[in-house]
């Protein structure tokens, strides 16, 4: 409303300025003629006093006797309108005041002076580009202000972890263009993004800050040793993890998928690569590149990674030829975890509900700081906090021992699903067992299966039993007992049946800021 009625003041003040300017002139041109007059004077009226003739006959004329041309002579400047125009003309061919007068239209040196047409013009464009002026500014604080009061995903704790890029930064690294990939409807938007995103500083480390490069298939051939055995670091449900050493000496993972065969693997591909490219957070794995090339008949699709030199927690908890992690460590991993899954949940742009937390997701660097990773099965966010794709049950996506009992049963999927998972990783960091293991413990060879979320159950409605059965044996009972209950306390309120009733991630985070080192 503000807009259209700048707009509609600018254009009329334009009007107004633009006729007031045509009406001056028209007054001076159409509705009044201007009279230059030459004039002899009466032989009788030359007789009397300049005076007499003066004030008799420049009433209306305004005559003034010419000093420098020949006796007799009167310069005369009439205008006349249409009522008095008979009135005058009559004054300055009167024969008492002079015998004859050369009168010609037009304006003498005292008549009024106005606008040209030219003056017009002018006025007419500087009208115009005042009004251009006036819009573009208007409109573009217009959508200035629209962005700063749009909904945004709220700021809590994050906020000096976080940073609110929502942009990619992709540019291509001596490999093939896009336009090789297979269209399909709705992957040339994806496309047209990766391929036309600005340059917009994202991150200040490695070699090339601020941008997500694209790797042709060769150099991450050659980084691999061919994707050797002896450089694979993980293997999962789709992909094949490498480390690869880059040209420049930068130690990287990449991630190999496999080929799936299906119509949509292009866009899911680019797809996560959109959504990777967006996040920037400590504790969010960042994405380096990656690279979309057909080898033969075959697609090759790859990511690169940041590569995390003490690999998984999974890893962590299990490895007896390493050092056991101690209860401080434990906790700031969960913390760091927390925070990077609240970016996720809460400052990411749009949200993201991961789908996939679990201890081989959670990769830890040289300094055991947690970092959340394996974004491929991720989803974006509608404003109203649905997924915006089906999350039927014949397509649950996720790894058993994690899931939240809504997705397990009808296939919900939410927030609180991450919530849930999270919890079951809590667990984990407090006992080291594994989400899913055999009865009798991590020793025994038969027995069922047994969850650990079953497991722990009983255990965690007992503060005795928190502190006497539930902790990892490897910890040896060296942890302060009042933040073993805390964080049994946080693992039972994530596992809540009810998804209402879990706590969301900014206020897990929230707790464990209490016993954080």
């Amino acid at each position: 409303m503000d807009l259209h009625m700048k707009l509609l003041l600018a254009s009329l003040s334009c009007v107004l300025l633009i006729q007031g300017a045509f009406c001056d002139n028209t007054a001076g041109g159409t509705g009044a003629t201007s009279w230059a007059c030459v004039c002899a004077a009466h032989p009788l009226g030359e007789s009397n006093s300049n005076s007499s003739l003066s004030s008799s006959c420049d009433s209306s004329c305004h005559c003034l006797r010419d000093e420098n041309g020949s006796t007799g002579s009167w310069n005369c400047s009439c205008r006349s309108g249409k009522d008095l125009q008979e009135e005058e003309h009559a004054v300055v061919h009167s024969g008492s005041c002079f015998t004859s007068c050369n009168c010609t239209s037009g304006s003498s040196e005292q008549g009024r002076k106005h606008f040209s047409s030219k003056t017009v013009i002018a006025t007419l464009l500087v009208c115009v580009v005042l009004t251009t002026v006036a819009f573009v500014g208007t409109t573009a604080y217009y959508f200035r202000r629209k962005d700063a009061l749009s909904p945004r995903s709220r700021m809590h704790s994050f906020d000096k972890y976080a940073s609110w890029s929502s942009r990619s930064n992709l540019v291509s690294h001596r490999s093939s263009p896009l336009t090789q990939l297979k269209p399909k409807p709705g992957l040339s938007v994806i496309k047209g993004f990766l391929c036309s995103c600005p340059l917009v500083s994202r991150r200040e480390d490695g070699p090339f800050p601020g941008v997500v490069l694209r790797f042709s298939y060769a150099e991450l051939e050659q980084a691999t040793g061919k994707f050797s055995d002896e450089q694979l670091i993980g293997v999962g449900g789709t992909s094949k993890v490498y480390r690869g050493q880059l040209a420049d000496g930068k130690v990287v993972a990449v991630k190999k998928l496999r080929p799936l065969g299906g119509a949509d693997e292009d866009y899911e591909f680019l797809s996560e690569i959109e959504l990777l490219s967006r996040l920037n957070h400590c504790h969010v794995v960042p994405l380096l590149g990656y690279c979309s090339e057909r080898q033969g008949r075959q697609l090759e699709r790859l990511l690169v990674f940041e590569c995390m030199t003490n690999g998984n927690l999974r890893e962590c908890l299990d490895d007896l030829n390493r050092k056991p992690m101690d209860w401080a460590t434990r906790v700031g991993v969960a913390l760091g975890a927390a925070r990077g899954l609240e970016y996720l949940h809460e400052a990411a742009a749009p949200r993201i509900l991961h789908r996939d937390i679990k201890s081989t997701n959670i990769l830890l660097d040289d300094r055991f700081r947690a970092r959340i990773t394996d974004l491929g099965m991720a989803k974006c966010l509608m404003n109203d906090g649905v997924t915006s794709c089906s999350s039927s049950p014949a397509r649950m996506l996720g790894t058993f021992g994690y899931f939240a009992p809504e997705y397990a049963i009808v296939g919900k999927a939410s927030l609180k699903s991450d919530v849930f998972s999270f919890g079951v990783v809590v667990l984990e960091l407090i006992t080291g067992r594994q989400p899913v293991h055999k009865r009798g413990g991590a020793g025994a060879t038969g027995g069922a299966d047994e969850s650990l979320v079953m497991w722990a159950t009983s255990r965690l409605r007992d503060s005795r039993l928190v502190v006497a059965e539930l902790p990892d044996p490897a910890l040896k009972g060296a942890f302060p007992p009042e933040e073993m209950q805390i964080m049994a306390h946080l693992a039972r309120e994530c596992l809540q049946w009810d998804p209402e009733a879990r706590p969301t991630m900014t206020e897990v985070v929230q707790i464990l800021s209490t016993i954080a080192p």
